[in-house]
């Protein structure tokens, strides 16, 4: 008895301990709130969605939409040089560690450079940056380049409407 007793004591101990040093998540789910997304990021992301979802930390504003009927994307913007950097300058905020078969740098007709990462024709994370900060598109199901210049056209018309 003496020993279960002791064993339940120790494991008590451990859970208080753990819990002690559990961090706490830094992301706050703001809903369609782009006040409370510009609140916690210390910036605005003015995309003008019909359906979408905000999350934001300190320094990250991330906007979660449709972009088909079947894939969803994950946009993230900081305006800090914080992230993976490559030899390109692109900084990679995207938050997905996994490795990839391809890793380069891709360049829209108009000259701007984007990192991808993806299996044969599809990226699944994509990066960029410009004057405005750093961004990067995730899907899970993969984009191609024609999606990289339909939502790089979105993230610079927004943008443009702040100035």
């Amino acid at each position: 008895m003496k020993k279960i007793l002791y064993l339940l004591f120790v494991l008590s101990i451990g859970l208080f301990v753990n819990s002690i040093n559990a961090m706490p998540n830094p992301w706050v789910d703001c809903g369609k709130d782009t006040v409370c997304g510009a609140k916690k990021a210390g910036f605005e992301l003015p995309i003008q969605l019909n359906d979408y979802s905000v999350r934001a930390m300190e320094g990250l504003y991330e906007l979660r939409f449709p972009l088909d009927k079947k894939r969803e994307v994950i946009l993230r913007k900081s305006q800090t040089y914080e992230g993976i950097s490559y030899s390109n300058g692109i900084i990679d905020i995207s938050g997905d560690y996994n490795n990839y078969p391809i890793n380069k740098t891709i360049y829209l007709k108009n000259g701007v450079a984007f990192n991808v990462r993806g299996k044969k024709d599809k990226f699944y994370v994509s990066n960029f940056a410009d004057e405005t900060g750093y961004y990067s598109f995730y899907c899970e199901q993969g984009l191609k380049t024609k999606d990289l210049k339909k939502l790089y056209k979105m993230v610079k018309s927004a943008e443009s409407t702040k100035k």
